[in-house]
């Protein structure tokens, strides 16, 4: 008589959520997120809402770059494109959705603008032309007075209260903007991770493992690339547009290269081209910065120096190590810890 857990058809051997500890520890820690706000204090709600809403953008550039293998130097300026236009269609009345819709629409066209060279080049010379990108938005395009008619303004403060769609379902307080940020999230990770398992996302992980074996296949290398252009770069204005509405303003100054590299640190982190491990890497690396810059602040009030400048160090020397230790990130070195312990102690 069979014993323990085992499939009987190909459906449930290929669920997102297979065994019977998976369900368990769904149905328990599910609600918490939802609970936590109530919970915690003010201060806490927001750099969770903060972590959540870059969670989002590191989901879009793990397409790009985990899943399709394109490498991708513009995530502020993909971020600062869709908070921009989504502060300009807040100020009209057009809703959060549609204005969250659009930003990521312009996002995602202006990403596959920038992804074109990918028919010529690839890996470094594609990364060249992503980071144009974002010293045009970051140097000249947003920062351009002259330029104001069509992003509004250097410096725009995003309405508090506005509604989903229209003047319908207002929102405006820091739990509102906490859920709404946790449900965005929860659609991506669950569109991200159902993506891999697509023919599409497998067409994907083709072309970044050897896009000239995928081409001899049949694969449509350079149309397959511009759509993962347009999907990460739809994920990462939707929350350049989320990060706008929950700090209520915004600046050219917020959308520099320093944060492109700090969404690299947390997808690499985590686990390049694992959706768990983009979460993880975000989760981590955004409590430990809070953390971290706390003690740097007493540290530079109590010797006066700029003791804030070590933090880049920090997380450079912590990557460097986590490269060096684990290349596939720390999701997959969980990995082979839980295969060793299921294994303990016989050796097969």
């Amino acid at each position: 008589m069979p014993c323990g857990e085992y499939f009987t058809d190909y459906e449930s051997r290929m669920g997102l959520v297979r065994w019977r500890t998976q369900k368990i520890a769904l149905a328990v820690g599910l609600p918490i997120p939802f609970i936590a706000p109530f919970l915690l204090g003010g201060g806490t709600t927001t750099l969770l809402t903060q972590a959540y809403i870059f969670a989002i953008a590191v989901l879009g550039l793990n397409v790009i770059l985990g899943y399709a293998g394109e490498i991708v130097l513009a995530q502020g300026a993909f971020m600062a494109i869709g908070a921009y236009s989504t502060s300009r269609l807040l100020a009209v009345g057009a809703g959060l959705f549609p204005a969250l819709a659009v930003g990521g629409l312009i996002a995602a066209l202006v990403a596959v603008g920038f992804g074109l060279p990918s028919f010529r080049v690839k890996g470094f010379y594609i990364a060249i032309s992503t980071l144009a990108l974002q010293f045009i938005a970051e140097e000249w395009f947003f920062v351009n007075s002259q330029l104001a008619f069509i992003h509004g303004g250097t410096t725009q403060s995003v309405p508090s209260n506005v509604g989903l769609v229209g003047s319908v379902g207002t929102l405006g307080t820091t739990v509102d903007k906490y859920l709404l940020a946790l449900v965005l999230l929860l659609v991506f990770a669950m569109l991200s991770l159902n993506l891999s398992r697509t023919g599409v996302g497998k067409t994907f992980r083709a072309i970044h493992e050897n896009d000239l074996s995928a081409s001899v296949l049949g694969v449509n290398v350079f149309k397959n690339k511009l759509l993962a252009f347009a999907i990460g770069g739809f994920m990462i204005g939707v929350a350049g547009g989320l990060f706008g509405f929950q700090i209520g303003f915004i600046n050219a100054e917020y959308f520099t290269i320093g944060l492109t590299l700090e969404h690299y640190v947390m997808l690499l982190f985590g686990g390049l081209g694992r959706v768990w491990g983009a979460l993880l890497g975000v989760g981590v690396v955004t409590l430990v910065q809070d953390y971290l810059n706390d003690g740097l602040n007493f540290l530079a009030d109590l010797t006066g120096t700029n003791a804030t400048a070590l933090l880049p160090v920090f997380f450079g020397a912590i990557i460097i190590v986590v490269l060096a230790v684990e290349p596939k990130g720390v999701l997959a070195g969980l990995g082979k810890i839980k295969e060793y312990l299921r294994t303990w102690p016989f050796a097969y």
